[in-house]
């Protein structure tokens, strides 16, 4: 689900894209798991690369994240298919600039839009993003990553309506030795990651993620991550959330009002 969104992070503590992606497990050493629980690996895999049966995910998220004595919340639309295809607009926000900002992505590029500025930035590919070879990455990077995080099962939980399977994650001893800094990409441009600038030092200390028990789907994340020193928490979930809705291409398409400001990106 981040992606995000980091340099509004890092500056103002501004949330502009979903986070996702790039963060690591591996298998927990404490109890033995009960016979019936769902294998925590195949559940972390499951936040990179969602089930077979999911073709579209529709909803409204709150996202917050606390900071020193500051607190920063949005709420957004949501429109995803996995895993080139993406739309976000803000809905509420405490921060007045991000009022109506909206992300659009799809194989052909991506488009940042704030109406308050009249701003639209556009990437264009260099050559369309596929979804499978997508895939293949993210599956690629859920594999890379096992070792630097401790992780825990800790039972059912419904959000949104939906029954999920609840994973704790904790960065392990070894990876805080070693200074590990976890680049933080999201769902929507884990396909383009040079089109992101994620800060070069920043650790995620503690994770705990929600997933959909039906189609392997992250519907709520809480987030510690420190920069410089400083803890941030960052919580995002789901008010609402409908699948497979049968999402046309023009979702993901977007075309800038006439009077604004276009920059590339």
């Amino acid at each position: 689900m981040a992606s995000r969104r980091f340099n509004a992070v890092l500056g103002a503590l501004v949330i502009l894209v979903l986070i996702g992606g790039c963060i690591a497990f591996s298998p927990s050493a404490n109890d033995d798991p009960e016979p019936d629980d769902p294998d925590p690996e195949a559940l972390f895999e499951s936040t990179y690369v969602y089930g077979d049966t999911l073709e579209d995910v529709s909803g409204e998220m709150t996202i917050e994240i606390t900071g020193g004595n500051e607190t920063v919340s949005e709420t957004v639309r949501v429109h995803e298919r996995p895993y080139v295809d993406y739309y976000e607009e803000v809905l509420e926000t405490t921060e007045a600039d991000q009022d109506g900002a909206i992300f659009a992505s799809n194989a052909s590029g991506a488009w940042w839009y704030y109406p308050e500025s009249s701003l639209a930035q556009h990437h264009e590919a260099d050559e369309p993003f596929e979804s499978d070879a997508v895939r293949s990455d993210r599956a690629e990077m859920a594999q890379m990553h096992l070792e630097w995080y401790d992780l825990e099962y800790l039972g059912v939980e419904t959000i949104a309506d939906r029954e999920t399977h609840v994973l704790d994650v904790d960065l392990n001893e070894e990876a805080v030795a070693d200074g590990i800094s976890v680049l933080i990409g999201s769902t929507e441009y884990v396909y383009a990651l040079e089109t992101v600038e994620a800060p070069d030092e920043l650790n995620v200390v503690e994770q705990t993620v929600w997933v959909d028990d039906e189609y392997d789907y992250p519907v709520k994340e809480r987030m510690v991550f420190e920069i410089g020193g400083e803890r941030y928490e960052m919580t995002e979930e789901f008010d609402t959330v409908s699948f497979n809705e049968g999402l046309a291409d023009e979702t993901f398409e977007f075309e800038p009002p006439e009077n604004a400001t276009i920059e590339s990106r």
